[in-house]
C-alpha cells in the first residue's frame, strides 16, 4: 500500500558535525555554525543534537526563550542553571527552562558521556524537572512528558515487535529519533540516529527490525 503521509527523513550520516578536543555534536537540524535550508526547525522543535563530552569538560549555552530537554544515553550529565547545579542520569529526562545560561559538564575523570540535547521554542517548565523513564517493560512506548506539554515517549523494543502511536491533536506533528537499532515507521526504514518528521496524520505505526531497538518520539505543535 502506498503511504501518502507527508514526511521528511533526516539521515544520521548527513547531520551537521562539530568536533574538537572537548566536545562533539551532530545536529539533526541547523545549529550554531551549521546551517542547511533543508534542516530547519520542525514545528516548535528547534534543536535535536547528539552530543559527546570529554572527561571533565563543559560547554555553556545561551538561549532567550524555550525549553531544553536533556536525555543522557551514556553516563551522567552535570548541569548548572542560574548558579544551581544538579545531575541527570541514564533512564532519566530533564526539562530545563532555556532562558539564560546553562552549563553542561562531564563529571567523570576518564569516561566520555553521550546525551541528547533538544530545544523547543515554547516554554514548558518554569523550574528544572527530572522524570524517570522506565524501559524495563519491553516493546512499549513509555511517556515522560509533563502535563500540557510536548508529548514525549521512549521505548525499548524486541525484534519484530510493533506499536502504534496515536496523536493527541491532528494539527500536531510527530518527530521520531532512532537511538539504537532499526525500525520501520509508516513504511520508512530508519536506522540508528536517523530522524523522521511526520505531519498531517492521526497515528503512526512502527515495527522494530532489530533486538534492543530504542526509539524516542516527540509530538509537537506545528503552529498556525
Amino acid at each position: 500500500m502506498i503511504n501518502n503521509t507527508p514526511a521528511r527523513i533526516y539521515k544520521a550520516a548527513q547531520r551537521g558535525l562539530f568536533e574538537n578536543n572537548n566536545q562533539r555534536w551532530e545536529a539533526t537540524f541547523s545549529f550554531e555554525q551549521y546551517h542547511d535550508t533543508d534542516r530547519l526547525p520542525f514545528g516548535t522543535l528547534k534543536v535535536v543534537n547528539d552530543e559527546t563530552l570529554a572527561p571533565g569538560k563543559s560547554i555553556t549555552r545561551h538561549n532567550n526563550t524555550g525549553t531544553v530537554l536533556l536525555i543522557p544515553l551514556v553516563g551522567a550529565l552535570e548541569y548548572t542553571r542560574n548558579g544551581k547545579m544538579d545531575y541527570t542520569e541514564t533512564n532519566e529526562a530533564t526539562w530545563l527552562p532555556a532562558q539564560g545560561e546553562i552549563t553542561l559538564r562531564n563529571p567523570y575523570e576518564n569516561e566520555l558521556i553521550n546525551f541528547l540535547y533538544i530545544l523547543f521554542d515554547d516554554t514548558i517548565v518554569s523550574e528544572p524537572t527530572t522524570i524517570s523513564i522506565n524501559l524495563e517493560e519491553r516493546s512499549k512506548l513509555t511517556p515522560f512528558s509533563l502535563p500540557g506539554a510536548v508529548k514525549a515517549k521512549m521505548g525499548l523494543f524486541n525484534g519484530r515487535a510493533e506499536a502504534i502511536y496515536k496523536l493527541s491533536a491532528t494539527n500536531n506533528g510527530l518527530f521520531i529519533f532512532i537511538i539504537s537499532g532499526a525500525f520501520e515507521v509508516q513504511g520508512r526504514l530508519l536506522e540508528a540516529r536517523d530522524g523522521l518528521a511526520l505531519w498531517q496524520l492521526e497515528e503512526a505505526d512502527m515495527e522494530a527490525l532489530s533486538e534492543n531497538a530504542l526509539v524516542l518520539i516527540l509530538e509537537v505543535p506545528m503552529g498556525s
